[in-house]
């Protein structure tokens, strides 16, 4: 009697955590006015022996499985790429060993670099999913609004890109999805555990996408990575917070909250679902858009020294890890 007691009482203390796992995937694509099954639900659990039942139920089924989560990902990453194979290693690496994405969806777009022997290990491995998302194909084009950059032809490529993956890829497979680019690092602040912990706010107040802002890197006046060396070790230099750039950033979205996937977000979301803004002082998106001054000058023809204002090392804490898991892709 005593343990049924002590079951009764922790059946009270997480009542709303299982009303948000059990109800609310059941309820989410119904109208508003659709709150059958969640008034039976609390119906059901007036009755004490039904909570005793349904406590022992989700108290063995959270035993078998480390949660009711329908989906095949929780995280999941979405990018188009073209001639990126000296960065794709540390950027798959961070995000899945050291942030816990466990999947990326990367569409190659018309490379001619050692890509493919770059992405080799983590396809074997099941973490990449190799998308080829050529320039000539028109099906690959999809135009966005009418703000989008008319100096960036390739975004009408993106924009196929990233509704291709939303709508027919991750639909139904990935909770959450990033669309972000290479040289674009998600970072808490205050550990990876906080970025988690950010995650489980935003999905009880029913957040479909969450918008990251920019911190945007310089290059620190290195002209050239070493063998060996990260970018995200070595580049420590940033805009100072009040750079206009830091008012842009991306997003990582919800698939069924999602109309159309922009480059920067996702406009007006589906009914009942809603945006959420972390401050940049707790999770922010590092943009090394300069990386090194060698490339800078190759593809940016700009060092961009605005970029090299302040310096910031909030990577520094995740190195060691990244380090250790990049050793395992060897």
């Amino acid at each position: 009697m005593r343990f049924e007691m002590l079951f009764l009482q922790i059946f009270e203390t997480l009542r709303g955590d299982i009303l948000e796992k059990v109800v609310d995937e059941q309820v989410k694509n119904r109208p508003k006015s659709d709150q059958r099954l969640r008034n039976r639900f609390n119906e059901i659990g007036s009755n004490k022996r039904s909570q005793r039942f349904i406590f022992c139920l989700f108290f063995l089924m959270n035993s078998c499985s480390s949660s009711f989560e329908p989906y095949l990902y929780k995280l999941a990453v979405c990018a188009m790429f073209k001639n990126e194979a000296p960065w794709l290693k540390e950027w798959i690496a961070y995000h899945h060993d050291v942030l816990g994405f466990e999947h990326f969806y990367l569409y190659n777009n018309d490379s001619t670099d050692n890509y493919e022997e770059v992405l080799k290990p983590f396809i074997e491995k099941g973490i990449v999913e190799l998308i080829d998302w050529n320039s000539q194909d028109e099906a690959h084009h999809v135009l966005g609004r009418a703000r989008e950059n008319p100096d960036c032809p390739w975004h009408e490529c993106q924009l196929g890109a990233y509704n291709d993956c939303l709508k027919n890829r991750a639909f139904g497979v990935a909770k959450w999805v990033a669309v972000i680019d290479i040289d674009e690092f998600i970072v808490p602040t205050n550990g990876a555990s906080s970025f988690y912990a950010n995650l489980k706010r935003a999905e009880k107040r029913r957040k479909g996408s969450i918008k990251f802002s920019w911190r945007m890197f310089g290059t620190s006046h290195i002209w050239e990575l070493k063998p060996g060396e990260l970018l995200t070790e070595k580049l420590i230099l940033r805009g100072e917070d009040v750079n206009f750039f830091h008012n842009w950033g991306k997003c990582m979205h919800r698939p069924e909250a999602v109309n159309f996937c922009h480059i920067h977000d996702a406009g007006k979301l589906k009914e009942g679902w809603r945006f959420r803004h972390p401050k940049p002082e707790d999770i922010r998106i590092h943009h090394y858009w300069s990386r090194t001054e060698k490339f800078a000058l190759e593809k940016r023809k700009s060092i961009g020294e605005s970029f090299n204002s302040i310096e910031d090392r909030t990577m520094e804490q995740y190195i060691p890890k990244l380090k250790k898991a990049l050793a395992s892709y060897d």
